[in-house]
Order: C-alpha cells, then structure tokens, then sequence
C-alpha cells in the first residue's frame, strides 16, 4: 500500500510540474515584415502658399500610387495626382481688356456671357521612404517618411459655353491661363498600414511639395507680354489613401518562447 501511495504521489508532482511549466511557456507571434507590390486611391485636401496662394485658393486632389515595399520596410514610389478648386484669384486684372465697364465680358449676341473658372492642376512624383514599426509584433505598420521629387503642372480652366466670346475661343485662351509648370520637392509624413486582409490596407498623412516653375505661354494678355518670372508654389495638406496589394511574398510568422 505504502509503494503505491507514493507512486500515485509522485505521478500527481510530475503532471503538476509539466502542467506549471505549460503555463509558464507563453508564444509570442511576430508578424515578419513582407516584400509587397501595392497600388493605391488616395484623396487630398491642400493648403496654397507662396505665389499658388496669391492665384489660386485651396485645392482638393484625386490621385493614385504605385510603390514597392522591401523587407526591409524601405519603399519605392511613384504617383500621379489631378488637383482642382472652386476659386481663382486676381480674375478682374486677368480678364480686364475684355471686360466693360459694368464689370461683364460680352458675348457674341451682346448680353453678359456667363464665364466661370477654375483652377486646375496635375502633378507627377516619385519617392523613397521608409516604415518605421511602432509594434514588434507588427512590423508592417507604422510611421512612414517619404522624400521625393515631383513635376507640376497649373493652370486656369476657363468655361466659355459654346464658344460665345470670341476672345476666349480655344486658342485666345492659352494667353489667360497661367499655365505654369515646374520641378521640385516633396516630403510625406504619415501612418502606414498593411493588414494581413488584402482590402483593408490604408495610410494617411501630411503631404508637402514646393515647386520652382515658369510660365509656359509665350504671351500673356493680362500683361501684355511674355511672363518669364519665376514662380514658387507650395502646397501643404492632408492626405489618405486606401491600398491594394498587387502582389505580397509571404515570410513565415516568427515565434518567440519564454
């Protein structure tokens, strides 16, 4: 009796000590950062400075990227944005040698012609940034810095319906629309998000470029002249974007035991 009274005991120490060391093990699940391929839609409220803000007011930008992240969470980027606003400024000096005296631009039947503008503008950029995790566990999230380069283009959209006025027909009008084009730099500061959902991937920040560009027409009307002045246009503002991997290698979860 006394034998097995002390094999039962020694049985119920070992299963206790195995269990006591289960429980003490505990798995951590790290997330690897990937090598992925994306694509993405992205929206853009910016705020105009310098000489954009003295003809232009804010603008609203539609875009889309294409970038490759590393497993090194480096990325490569390129993307293309199509900008656009409600408000042109400085339009009664634009249009004054053909406006009358009551303040109206005629049309070919003698009444008021009904012209309305706005600014319009495209920009091509490309970029290097990087991820910086603020998870160890999820290393394909985190805060994101970009530096780049980008192209510029600006220009004022001029609505002359059914071509009424004879001075802002389509060729006349390219001596009124400021189309200015130039390069400079741009600076992207934000969260990025990759999920491990193909769908539900985003990132959103503060977008920044400052553009040193000319004027591209040979004649400007409002001056009378050809415009060779430099111009310096600064767009900062808030952005996001919604992203959809194209194509992601998938790392092996990394485990870690304590």
């Amino acid at each position: 009796m006394m034998r097995r009274l002390t094999l039962l005991a020694l049985c119920i120490l070992t299963v206790c000590r195995v269990q006591a060391q289960t429980m003490q093990m505990k798995v951590s699940k790290v997330d690897s950062a990937g090598l992925f391929l994306y694509t993405a839609a992205n929206y853009s409220y910016m705020f105009t400075l310098a000489d954009l803000q003295k003809e232009s007011a804010n603008l609203m930008g539609v875009g889309v990227d294409l970038g490759l992240k590393l497993q090194s969470n480096w990325s490569f980027e390129t993307g293309f944005n199509y900008y656009f606003s409600g408000k042109v400024k400085g339009t009664d000096t634009l249009f004054r040698f053909i406006t009358n005296q009551s303040g109206n631009i005629m049309d070919g039947d003698g009444t008021p012609a009904d012209i309305d503008v706005d600014q319009r503008g495209w920009s091509l950029r490309i970029a290097v940034g990087k991820v910086f995790p603020i998870s160890p566990n999820y290393r394909n999230a985190g805060i994101q810095v970009k530096l780049g380069g980008d192209l510029l283009q600006r220009y004022i959209f001029i609505k002359n319906p059914d071509n009424k006025v004879a001075a802002l027909t389509d060729e006349y009008k390219k001596g009124y629309d400021r189309l200015t084009l130039g390069f400079g730099a741009y600076q992207f500061i934000g969260y990025f998000h990759v999920a491990k959902h193909k769908y539900a991937s985003f990132y959103f920040g503060v977008e920044a470029s400052e553009t040193f560009g000319h004027r591209q027409r040979k004649w400007d009307f409002s001056g009378m002249g050809r415009d060779t002045r430099p111009y310096t246009d600064v767009m900062v503002g808030l952005k996001m974007g919604w992203i959809v991997s194209l194509y992601k290698k998938e790392y092996q979860d990394t485990f870690y035991f304590r």
